[in-house]
């Protein structure tokens, strides 16, 4: 387990699988079980209290997000209640269907599981739209090794409406899956 101290009030814990095995953590079924809730609220704590954070009688926000075989905690202290939004998208564009396949069979091999990502052709160029607020750098910088652009904000939605959709959920598994 790696904790780092990104502010005053935000600590990133980083979990390898088998620390998520002998915690008995679930990430995917953690609403459903008290037992996953009450765990990854003592580890957000503990590693609070470890980095110096005063966390006594405060509330706690935890985003979790699989990469690879880890695990990313982001806990923040004090967080505001917050209406859920949906999370906007990033795009990317590819000029040749050969870079768009080699990038998609490149972030496979690395491990990257991003469930909501979709693919799209649009005017003879394709078009990554993965539904996150932020990527990785490891994944910013293979796009950026296979030349995709980055696109407008809007582009996602003019996309979902005018497009040809490709793969709609999972592309990145699904077509860069075949080119492994």
């Amino acid at each position: 387990m790696t904790v780092n101290r990104l502010s005053g009030n935000r600590v990133l814990i980083i979990l390898e699988q088998d620390e998520m095995r002998d915690l008995a953590l679930d990430l995917d079924n953690v609403g459903s079980g008290s037992r996953s809730l009450t765990a990854l609220s003592t580890l957000s704590r503990t590693a609070c209290r470890r980095e110096g954070i005063d966390e006594e009688g405060r509330r706690l926000k935890v985003e979790a997000m699989s990469l690879g075989e880890s695990c990313y905690l982001l806990v923040t202290v004090g967080a505001a209640k917050r209406y859920k939004t949906k999370p906007r998208a990033v795009c990317y564009r590819f000029c040749r269907v050969g870079d768009m396949t080699d990038c998609l069979a490149q972030l496979c091999r690395a491990g990257f599981v991003l469930p909501r990502s979709a693919l799209y052709t649009y005017q003879s160029e394709y078009y990554l739209v993965l539904s996150y607020p932020a990527l990785p750098k490891r994944v910013r910088i293979l796009l950026s090794e296979y030349n995709a652009a980055r696109c407008k904000r809007l582009t996602a939605a003019y996309l979902g409406e005018r497009a040809k959709p490709l793969c709609q959920r999972c592309a990145v598994q699904t077509v860069g899956g075949r080119f492994v």
